[in-house]
């Protein structure tokens, strides 16, 4: 019988990258929900909100990429969408 062994601490040290990141995420969405609340609405500090979600949805998703696993399909599309609301270009 085959057995396959994992690194035990490798996946700690990744998982707890992704946990990080994936907070960072969380909280740049928050930080943008609470700037969107304010009146009146400062135009630049939203956009630098959302380019701050766009910024940890970005690092997330190419931690993800680094690891060979597929970028969720509600991240990518959350990504195309900042990126049109914050006026950055596509990758290619």
């Amino acid at each position: 019988m085959w057995r396959v062994t994992v690194p035990v601490a490798g996946f700690a040290v990744r998982h707890s990258r992704l946990a990080r990141l994936w907070d960072d995420v969380e909280a740049a969405r928050s930080s943008e929900r609470t700037q969107a609340g304010k009146t009146p609405l400062r135009s630049d500090a939203a956009h630098a909100a959302r380019s701050d979600t766009l910024d940890a949805l970005l690092a997330y998703a190419e931690a993800i990429e680094s690891l060979a696993w597929p970028v969720p399909r509600g991240i990518q599309l959350e990504i195309r969408l900042y990126r049109s609301l914050c006026g950055r270009a596509f990758r290619s």
